[in-house]
């Protein structure tokens, strides 16, 4: 009898590696919606009767980009000196390369600054680099003379050991408006959603250890308001229609927000004079709903005719 040869081949299977996708952030918007309650609470100032920061104006990135530094610091959106709300205020990213304008006397200057933020969709934050520059200006008063200016904000993730003394903070808000490198907002609770080429970032903004040391003692960590960043994706996506439900005597109106637009809701009687109801809303791919029982969201009850429309910017 043949003895029985058997044989075995041993195989080492090797686990595959995707290999490294780099994507860059030249384009879409980042929205901050900041509590006013928050910037009124702030550690600034001695009169109890004056609020420590008031939003006064927003020059957008989009529509104000090439106001120069004065005009920034002078100019009037908003006739006078007047609080506006502080929900909406959406700044531009920018791309790969900024004009600056100057003004023609010497001195401070408008400072944006490119985009130069790249990452990996399968690990964001352990493969980010570079920083993600936007055109958008808040301007403020408050309980001393003049303005406080922060804006045309770059957004880095984890600063440099080189260059700050506090490196490592995550995601953060550098100004780039009179005090330039500042870390202006730095942030906490943040989510990271990267799918289909579109990048989202949204969370809390909480005061820096900078605004703290040099402005607002005993602030640093203190939310302010929150932020949302959206990459646009190539995919166009259709309008969400809003839906009117009667509710009681009053009326019920619900719309799916989409990611970075902002919502205002107007009411007219004859279609043709509109009135605003409340303020601008971020979508957020969430639901708002709007309640309009009379006051004190409108003067008077929607009884008869009344019509609705929703602009979304």
């Amino acid at each position: 009898m043949r003895p029985l040869l058997v044989s075995f081949i041993a195989s080492v299977l090797l686990p595959l590696t995707a290999p490294a996708v780099t994507l860059s952030v030249t384009s879409g918007t980042v929205v901050l919606d900041l509590d006013p309650v928050a910037l009124g609470n702030l550690n600034y100032g001695t009169d109890p009767n004056i609020r420590a920061l008031i939003l006064e104006e927003f020059f957008r990135g989009d529509e104000d980009r090439n106001r120069t530094y004065d005009q920034i610091l002078s100019q009037h959106i908003v006739p006078n000196f007047t609080e506006i709300p502080a929900q909406c205020l959406k700044c531009e990213i920018n791309g790969t390369s900024v004009t600056n304008l100057n003004d023609p006397r010497p001195g401070p200057q408008r400072h944006r600054v490119p985009s130069t933020f790249t990452y990996d969709p399968a690990n964001v934050t352990g493969t980010a680099s570079g920083v993600i520059g936007l055109t958008g200006i808040t301007r403020y008063i408050g309980d001393f003379t003049g303005a406080f200016v922060l804006g045309d904000f770059d957004i880095r993730y984890n600063l440099s050991a080189t260059e700050y003394p506090d490196p490592n903070r995550g995601w953060v808000f550098v100004n780039n408006y009179a005090f330039i490198g500042v870390p202006a907002f730095e942030t906490a609770n943040v989510t990271v959603t990267a799918t289909g080429g579109k990048l989202v970032v949204e969370g809390d903004l909480t005061m820096s250890y900078e605004l703290d040391l040099y402005f607002f003692p005993g602030d640093r960590g203190k939310k302010i308001g929150t932020f949302r960043l959206e990459t646009p994706t190539a995919a166009v996506t259709p309008p969400r229609m809003p839906l009117l439900t009667p509710n009681g005597g009053g009326m019920r109106i619900d719309v799916t927000g989409k990611g970075n637009a902002c919502y205002q809701l107007q009411y007219s009687t004859d279609l043709i004079n509109w009135n605003s109801i409340g303020t601008k809303v971020t979508g957020r791919e969430q639901l708002i709903q709007w309640n309009d029982n009379g006051p004190p969201l409108t003067p008077s009850s929607p009884a008869g005719a009344r019509f609705y429309r929703l602009i979304e910017d």
